[in-house]
């Protein structure tokens, strides 16, 4: 069981890690701009300390960063009593309290994740969240070279949402009842957006979700997702399957991914990019997306598959 007081412990290790320079963190101004053809919202921060951060392939293959034990990050060592998890301060946080829920035998980033690893994360979200106070948070895996993962040691991550910020798979689920895809009733996806990805609604009482019905969804979208890869064997062969997961309390989301970086400007995503929160490195990009916010759209799907909104299930082969 996850301790109640988990969101004060993490606040209280963020704050002494912050104080005592053991996080390079540096809060920066966001700026919410949104794409008038699309209708999605973004809230664009620029984030130079990020150039400080590995990429993939950057960190000795013999090398576990996120096996070591820095007690001075470290939150619980259990996070919920199955010892499998340990829940430990992201040393590159983009917002205060990111963590990172980090397996404490070593798992490989590519693999899937399991219904217990599933049904932790949400109960952490439950946890966290605080309507009163109107946070929200999002859980995300990146599993695979192109997912924008930088270590290969099996770890989510935990962020809190912006402030009254609206990623589309809000608006694309809000008044759906909560459903498993079959033949007839397939994910949700937005016609308007440019890039894959499979949204399911998860119902409004928490009690009602369970470790079997997050494993179910996760499966049925994660089948969908890794579609994209058979098929485009034959164009890139050296594919390596990549994908992005995004939780929340509300919605689970999948998005296959092509690539880590854009071809048409200096940046990259992970997960957070495709709910609408881009972390930009330099000036000169983070200014062209305030300016053409409509470019955004173009850039994601450079780093994702074309969107199969509308398209039957037999006519992309799952």
């Amino acid at each position: 069981m996850i301790s109640a007081t988990v969101s004060q412990l993490v606040n209280d290790k963020f704050q002494e890690a912050q104080k005592n320079n053991n996080v390079v963190f540096k809060k920066l101004d966001s700026k919410n701009v949104k794409d008038s053809k699309t209708s999605m919202r973004y809230s664009v921060s620029l984030v130079p300390s990020l150039i400080e951060k590995p990429e993939f392939g950057q960190t000795d293959a013999s090398e576990d960063p996120l096996a070591a034990s820095e007690p001075e990050l470290l939150v619980l060592d259990d996070l919920d009593g199955s010892g499998h998890l340990k829940l430990v301060l992201n040393k590159f946080p983009i917002v205060e309290n990111h963590s990172l829920l980090i397996t404490n035998e070593f798992k490989d980033q590519l693999s899937a994740l399991t219904p217990e690893e599933l049904m932790t994360s949400y109960k952490l979200i439950t946890k966290m969240d605080n309507e009163d106070e109107n946070k929200r948070h999002m859980v995300i895996y990146n599993s695979g070279p192109q997912s924008g993962s930088s270590q290969n040691h099996k770890h989510l991550q935990l962020i809190e949402l912006p402030q009254k910020f609206i990623p589309f798979q809000d608006t694309l689920t809000n008044g759906k009842d909560h459903f498993l895809p079959s033949i007839k009733d397939e994910p949700l996806q937005d016609n308007k957006v440019s890039f894959a990805h499979f949204v399911l609604p998860l119902p409004e009482e928490s009690e009602e979700v369970t470790e079997d019905l997050l494993a179910m969804c996760y499966f049925s979208l994660l089948q969908r997702t890794l579609t994209f890869f058979q098929d485009w064997l034959n164009e890139t062969p050296d594919l390596v399957k990549s994908y992005n997961l995004l939780l929340t309390k509300q919605w689970i989301c999948l998005v296959p991914r092509s690539n880590i970086k854009a071809k048409s400007l200096n940046v990259g995503f992970n997960a957070l990019g495709y709910a609408g929160i881009l972390l930009i490195k330099d000036q000169e990009s983070f200014d062209e997306i305030i300016e053409t916010p409509t470019i955004v759209d173009d850039l994601l799907l450079e780093c994702g598959f074309p969107s199969t909104a509308g398209i039957k299930p037999n006519e992309y082969n799952y």
